[in-house]
């Protein structure tokens, strides 16, 4: 029992314990959100990453075939857009979407050695620009040997064929096969741009060059042939599609 002398000035209402205090609904969800927003901001913006994808995912158009061009030089944005444009013309819609759409992946690679015979000549600032070009080469070689990896692409542009097959080994002969590795030029089969009647009469508009040159795009491609991988092993007919693009794109030409 306390002391008298702590009790004695104390008001016996004070001693009644606090009655709890009703909060309107109001002051309820001001004080849970006080608590809780951190977590509500939290889930909102997972949901906001979410939905993004979904919606992307949804949306998204895939290409029906995708064609990899490989040339020392860039490929102009213009002249890209009127290939896809024109390509997506003479294909059939293979993934069934409703929509006929070609992607043309192009890789900057050199792949012819570079003469060298007067680099003790160059001065500082061309140095420099050979170190960034090989920078560049060496990055884009790595692009491209990953997605030769990754089988993606069946058509195949090149401006240095000799070279590309030399270094990749990816192009196959006439009927599907694969040369053997000691030779891989044994029997492989492209064709000259020029030469494909399809090819050679799609419209691919114009560009104008860096250095003011009005160029037209087949003008641009005159220099490329088009070969094709191997399509062995391929069972389940996934290239069937992509085999009767090359046909057409072919038709009416001779292989080199």
């Amino acid at each position: 029992m306390a002391s008298a002398r702590y009790t004695l000035n104390i008001d016996p209402e004070d001693l009644k314990p606090d009655e709890p205090i009703e909060y309107t609904k109001k002051q309820k969800m001001a004080n849970w959100w006080h608590y809780n927003w951190k977590i509500v901001a939290v889930i909102v913006v997972l949901v906001a990453i979410a939905g993004h994808y979904i919606w992307k995912a949804v949306t998204t158009v895939h290409p029906d075939e995708q064609i990899a061009l490989v040339s020392a030089q860039p490929l102009p944005s213009e002249l890209q857009t009127a290939l896809e444009q024109a390509l997506g013309g003479v294909m059939a819609d293979s993934n069934g979407d409703g929509q006929v759409l070609a992607q043309i992946r192009a890789y900057q690679v050199s792949l012819e050695q570079p003469d060298t015979s007067d680099s003790a000549a160059q001065d500082v600032g061309e140095a420099m620009t050979e170190m960034t070009n090989g920078y560049m080469q060496m990055a884009q070689s790595t692009v491209l040997t990953a997605d030769l990896s990754s089988g993606d692409a069946y058509i195949f542009l090149l401006d240095e064929p000799e070279a590309f097959q030399n270094s990749y080994g990816v192009l196959a002969r006439e009927d599907g096969s694969m040369p053997d590795e000691t030779n891989p030029l044994d029997g492989v089969e492209w064709y000259n741009w020029s030469d494909c009647p399809v090819l050679a009469s799609l419209d691919l508009g114009e560009y104008t060059t860096m250095a003011g040159e009005v160029v037209t795009g087949q003008e641009y491609m005159s220099r490329f042939v088009v070969g094709h991988r191997s399509n062995v092993g391929d069972e389940e007919g996934k290239l069937d599609a992509s085999d009767a693009l090359f046909d057409t794109l072919t038709a009416g030409a001779t292989a080199r």
